[in-house]
């Protein structure tokens, strides 16, 4: 018989002063606070609103819609900290606004994908789900983002991506392995973000630009490509939230 924590996402709300419904519905999350920057500026009179240790969240409009952008966490235990008081805030869509290695061949730097699912391979979603859970973007948002990238005329791929705990342990056996399986790509947040989000009962999906081609061992993260990659990532999520029925 499974137990609910003791401690949860709403305790930690009122503890940390967060009134009900301050949140706006739609949510976009990105890693670092620099890429926060970037979506910060393009919200109408945003509000800090929350606040614990280095994470943020700031509340705004953007064409007439509520909106809320954070920096949400770089690694699955932070993402897992701060979706979870996303969802218990009020927020029913999340877009994670992330970067990732590409893991086949036609994926190149400054390349994006829109991600359909991910492979757990982190140890923080073992807490929430058995291990043959299925971790899967919303449709509602894919579709969404979709639609966006298209308009937008941006270069995109569709797919899997896998999450993993420890940056340098990815062998050229487990590159390969995840090549095989036709995994789009390799990042340290996304499955803890939508497995929690599924098992909040929200909808969410992920946007990444790709920084690194792991087949090559290419690393493109001061690469102006990849930082053009960035500005038309965040690009296509806020035209994406005004996409989502």
């Amino acid at each position: 018989m499974r137990r609910e924590a003791h401690f949860t996402p709403e305790k930690m709300l009122s503890l940390l002063g967060v009134k009900a419904g301050s949140l706006g519905p739609f949510a976009l999350i990105p890693g670092p606070k620099e890429r926060s920057q970037m979506l910060l500026g393009a919200l109408e009179n945003p509000a800090k609103n929350f606040s614990f240790l280095d994470y943020e969240m700031h509340t705004g409009s953007h064409n007439g819609k509520k909106v809320t952008v954070g920096n949400g966490g770089r690694y699955a235990p932070d993402t897992a900290i701060t979706t979870e008081i996303l969802c218990a805030g009020g927020v029913e869509s999340l877009i994670r606004i992330g970067s990732c290695g590409s893991l086949q061949e036609q994926i190149k730097i400054g390349d994006l994908i829109i991600v359909t699912g991910a492979v757990r391979g982190e140890g923080t979603t073992a807490y929430y789900v058995a291990r043959n859970f299925s971790t899967v973007s919303h449709p509602e948002i894919v579709r969404a983002l979709t639609e966006a990238a298209k308009s937008l005329k941006v270069r995109y791929h569709l797919g899997q991506v896998y999450t993993t705990d420890a940056l340098f342990q990815e062998t050229p056996e487990l590159i390969e392995e995840l090549e095989q399986q036709r995994i789009s790509g390799i990042d340290m947040v996304t499955s803890t973000f939508l497995t929690i989000a599924q098992v909040r009962k929200k909808r969410a999906g992920a946007i990444l630009a790709v920084s690194d081609e792991c087949l090559q061992g290419k690393m493109g993260f001061r690469d102006p490509i990849f930082l053009e990659a960035e500005e038309k990532m965040v690009e296509v999520a806020l035209k994406a939230i005004h996409l989502i029925g």
